[in-house]
């Protein structure tokens, strides 16, 4: 048994890696500025992301990519590993709808940007939707693709401010989020979900501690991406051996984020109910992209 799991283990990580240093030859011609949420959200002046937004909005409207939606779509397998926590969030909803199909299913979404999780499910269920972005640009782009669906509400504000939105919904869902938001305001929020009790809290937050940070970042490096630009290479070194005090203290980026931290918050308010790996379930955390919690109320 434990034999075969570590066979599984190492073909992942092999398939892996052949991706990783292919994509620079088969995908050269598509090398595009690349930047993280992180970098998103702290490198850029509120003028260059309204630059950003008018260059968008010259070249299609609402209906076009936004430059963080290319970072997203940079490559098949970067699209492909940001695809995996809207596949686990879709199981979900399936689970709820088959439950009561009747009922419409109240989702609050933190940290919604684009509002992506909205388009996604609004095809599928039926749903009353409150989406809460505190980055200007990115609320003016949902709010330009949304707005006549009478199911849709946005708030362009912290949510520090509206904890109230919490109450009486099914859904509390923040996808690729938490570790973008000041650490003593997560506390704050998970313990208001747990006040809330909403059915489901579904997060996701990216893996940045443990040898997956080494993979991502040479990885991202052979690709021409540029995640790999937030970190000193000493602190991939030492992240990758679980050294975090050697790196950076984490602010609101990748770089210095421990999901394990936000398991323990997360426990002491409100139980967990799965720990999922991604891009497959069975994978090891040390090897896991991205950490997604689910929550399902007692």
């Amino acid at each position: 048994m434990l034999r075969s799991s570590y066979l599984k283990v190492d073909r992942t990580l092999k398939q892996l890696l052949r991706l990783f240093f292919r994509l620079p030859q088969t995908l050269s011609s598509h090398k595009i500025n690349a930047y993280t949420l992180a970098q998103k959200k702290t490198a850029m002046t509120n003028a260059e992301r309204e630059r950003e937004r008018e260059r968008e909005s010259n070249n299609g409207a609402s209906d076009a990519q936004t430059h963080y939606e290319k970072n997203q779509n940079f490559n098949p397998l970067v699209s492909w590993l940001h695809s995996i926590r809207y596949k686990y969030l879709i199981e979900l909803f399936d689970k709820q709808q088959s439950e009561n199909p009747n009922k419409q299913i109240k989702v609050v979404d933190i940290g919604c940007a684009h509002a992506k999780t909205f388009g996604l499910l609004n095809k599928r269920y039926n749903i009353s939707y409150v989406g809460i972005e505190l980055d200007g640009p990115f609320a003016e782009e949902a709010k330009s693709r949304y707005k006549k669906h009478s199911n849709f509400r946005l708030i362009n504000d912290s949510i520090e401010n509206h904890f109230e939105e919490l109450q009486n919904v099914d859904f509390i869902v923040a996808l690729e989020t938490l570790e973008h938001i000041p650490e003593h305001i997560v506390v704050r929020l998970v313990e208001h979900i747990a006040i809330a009790n909403p059915k489901y809290f579904v997060c996701s937050v990216p893996n940045e501690v443990g040898p997956i940070v080494w993979i991502k970042n040479v990885g991202s490096l052979l690709m021409g991406y540029m995640r790999h630009k937030e970190y000193k290479w000493s602190e991939t070194f030492f992240a990758g051996l679980y050294q975090l005090d050697k790196v950076e203290t984490h602010g609101t980026g990748h770089k210095g984020f421990d999901w394990r931290w936000l398991a323990q918050t997360i426990r002491h308010n409100r139980n967990i109910t799965k720990i999922l790996s991604s891009p497959f379930r069975w994978l090891p955390k040390t090897f896991s992209v991205s950490i997604i919690f689910i929550s399902l109320s007692n």
